[in-house]
Formats: C-alpha cells, structure tokens, sequence
C-alpha cells in the first residue's frame, strides 16, 4: 500500500508547478515575457493606485480601502520579482530533490512512512493555499462588481466604479469602457492567487519536502547503527545524506529569508488595514462585504499559520536526529563508529531554521507574535473610525 501511495509523493512539487506557470515563475523553466507581463501590469496597477491614495489623502476610509486593496498587489509583484532574482538557486535545488521521490532511495517501512506523511501535509497545504486564495479574491473582485452595478442600476446618477480602487486616466462613462476596464482589472486574481500565492506554495512544498527527509533519516538512524553488517559504510552514507540535508536547508533560508520577512510585514498591515476597512464598513450593514473581508482575513492568517508551522516543522525535524542517536545501541559499536556518530549528533544539536530577514526564527511563536502585533496596530487604527 506504501508503495501504490508513494507515488503522489510529488504532488505538492507538480501543483506548485502548475499555479507558478500560469504567471511565467516556476523556476526550472521561467518564462519571462509572461512574468515581465505581469510585473508590468502590477506596477501600473500599483502606480494608479498611488496617485489616487494621494489625490484623496484627506478621506482616511478611502485611503485605508485603497491600501487595503493594493497591499496584496504589492507584496505579489515583490513575490514575483524575488523568484526571479533567486530562479537559477531554486531551479538548481528542484533539480536537485527531483530525485528523492524515487522510491529505491527508501530502504525501510517507517523511513517510508516518515517522507509520504510530510509529502500528503505539503500536498493538502498548497491545495488549502490555492483554494482559500481563489475563493478570496473571486469573491472580493466579483462582490464589488455586483454591488457597485446594482447602485448604478438603482441610482443613474450614480458613476461607474471599478472593483478596485484606481486613478483612471479614462473614466467608465458608459457600459463598454466600464467593461474593458473591468476587464483589465480582473487580472489581479490571477497575479494574487499565482503569483502571491504560488510563491507561498513553492516554500510550503520545498520545506516540507525537507523536513520529510530528515523524518526519514531519523527513523533510518536505529537500523544503521542496531545492525553490525557493514556498519562504517552505512553510517558514513547516513553522515553524507545529513550533509547533504543541511546545504539543502542553507539554500532554502538563503532564498526565501526576504519572502518570509515580506511575508510577516504584510501579514500585519493586512489585518490592521482589513480590520479597519471592516469597521467602516459595518456601520453601513453591508453584510457582503463583511463575508469578503472574513475569507480575506483568513486566507491571510492560513498564509502565516502555514508558514509558521512549517518553520517549526523544519526545526523540530532537523533537531531530533541526535536523540535517535542517543537511543541506538551505541555502546555495542566500534571506536570509530563512535567517532562518526559524535560527529553527526553534535551537528544536530544546532536545528536547521528559517528566519525572517535574518532578523528573528520562524516558528509558531512567531504567529503569535504577528498576532499581538497586528492587534496592538488596529487598537490605534480604531481610534480614527
């Protein structure tokens, strides 16, 4: 049965492909007049969306709306431009990991057991990652659609308003030009769910898929050192796969150390901007929209939870092969062997981890620090509604 399940162990990795291809970043094989496309596209958006901000500063609700709608813009072309940047390091370490889904690589049922169950958690994350993100800002973009129609139909005096909210250097006076531009504007769900997103799920797919393999080199520990057939070779080959481990968690905080970081900041002007955008709108008892800022707020705190867990995943994960040391049989082993296995557990006393900027550890202390954060900011935002 391991071996039939063994085989959507690279589903997380082909899922992450297909989302990241739709906006020209999957780094094996970046496409870039589609990703310059859609940089292009974000910063014109953005750049209107600027001009607007700053043409009705002194309207805060209309101010905070704005920033509330564009944050995600910003944060996705940022996305975007860092998988670019770091494209060859990530098509590199794809490459690398392609063949640890090769089942011959597997020796032992629980060693087995250990990277499927990682795999199916990577698999099932990128699937609540797309899904919550479609449904997010389909329902966001579609909501404000549906609205501002029906007030034009019910007040004709009543300008046309596009789902988001941008400085327009042609103004929708009639059906076609309001169309085509919300058109144009649909856009933007494709740019957040696969570029915002896709990016999130190549970290969520690559970490996991790390943090399975050092599982399953844990679980391979007490079979190399309690069996005394050729022990010095196997426990040589178990050193070079730790290695060879910790270079692969190297590369992944390398990478993503600014994504990450980008990550948290957005995370918390997100709730503080959303949270807010939601007071204001709660006064005038506009339900549907409310509905649109709760799946927005919790596609947001799914984001950071993800990431969070899996950073103490990593961290867990690379720590606990020193403990599967200390519980073999090491007392029935050679000198020499001894001096190999003292190798490896002082190199797991020191965790793999990934880290925001560099500045602080991602863990699930961190959620709840973004949490406090962005509660201590909306406090103060309350005070202008």
């Amino acid at each position: 049965m391991q071996d039939l399940d063994f085989g959507s162990t690279a589903k997380a990795l082909d899922l992450t492909e297909r989302a990241m291809r739709f906006v020209g970043t999957w780094p094996p094989k970046n496409f870039q007049p589609i990703s310059f496309f859609f940089q292009i596209y974000l910063i014109v958006h953005c750049s209107l969306a600027i001009i607007d901000i700053a043409m009705n500063i002194t309207d805060m609700g209309y101010v905070i709306s704005c920033l509330m709608e564009n944050v995600f813009n910003v944060v996705a072309f940022l996305k975007i431009s860092v998988c670019k940047i770091k494209r060859k390091s990530l098509a590199k370490f794809i490459d690398d990991i392609r063949s640890d889904f090769i089942l011959a690589n597997y020796y032992y049922d629980e060693e087995k057991t250990a990277f499927i169950n990682y795999s199916k958690f990577g698999r099932k994350f990128v699937i609540i990652l797309l899904i919550v993100a479609i449904v997010a800002a389909t329902m966001y973009y579609f909501f404000s659609l549906v609205m501002n129609v029906e007030i034009v139909l019910t007040n004709s005096s009543y300008g046309y308003r596009l789902p988001y909210r941008v400085w327009l250097l042609i103004e929708p006076t009639n059906v076609v030009t309001y169309a085509c531009l919300c058109l144009y504007q649909f856009l933007i769900i494709p740019s957040i769910v696969f570029g915002y997103v896709g990016t999130d799920c190549l970290f969520v797919s690559l970490v996991l898929h790390v943090s399975g393999l050092f599982s399953a080199l844990s679980y391979k520990v007490k079979y190399v050192l309690n069996d005394s057939c050729d022990r010095e070779k196997r426990l040589k080959q178990l050193i070079i796969r730790h290695v060879r481990l910790i270079r692969l968690s190297e590369i992944l905080e390398e990478d993503f150390n600014f994504i990450i970081l980008l990550q948290l900041i957005a995370t918390i002007l997100q709730f503080c901007i959303v949270g807010y955008d939601a007071l204001v709108r709660s006064a005038d008892s506009d339900a549907v929209m409310l509905l649109s800022f709760f799946f927005i707020v919790s596609s947001t705190a799914c984001g950071l939870l993800v990431y969070c867990y899996i950073g103490e995943c990593l961290i867990k994960e690379s720590s606990i092969l020193g403990d599967e040391l200390y519980l073999c049989e090491w007392y029935n082993i050679s000198k020499g062997e001894k001096k190999l296995m003292h190798i490896c557990m002082l190199r797991s006393t020191k965790g793999m981890h990934l880290t925001a900027g560099k500045f602080f550890v991602l863990s699930l202390t961190t959620f709840t620090d973004v949490l406090k954060t962005s509660m201590a900011y909306f406090s103060v935002l309350r005070t202008f509604v």
